[in-house]
């Protein structure tokens, strides 16, 4: 389980969304499917349900967008923009 770093603010940014690691001063911008992603992140996900809840939304290659999504979720991690959790807060539903 993953979710954002609550040291990192975001701004919508027409299609895209800038984020603001308040611990660095880093400026990220995200593209509109990185942005949707940022997006899903709001409350703890694992990787498998960003995938399915894209798959809903886009018309995109499952393998494409599994590559697309495994990249971002490791640039996130590496800039620690998101952080793993254990799960034990995800919302009920």
């Amino acid at each position: 389980m993953m979710k954002r770093n609550d040291d990192v603010i975001s701004r919508p940014f027409g299609d895209a969304a800038v984020l603001v690691d308040l611990a660095t001063n880093q400026v990220f911008e995200l593209n509109h499917t990185a942005s949707r992603i940022w997006e899903l992140l709001e409350h703890e996900r694992d990787r498998d349900s960003i995938v399915e809840a894209l798959l809903e939304e886009f018309e995109i290659d499952r393998a494409q967008l599994e590559i697309e999504v495994d990249d971002l979720l490791s640039r996130l991690r590496r800039q620690k923009l998101i952080v793993e959790t254990d799960g034990s807060t995800r919302p009920a539903g």
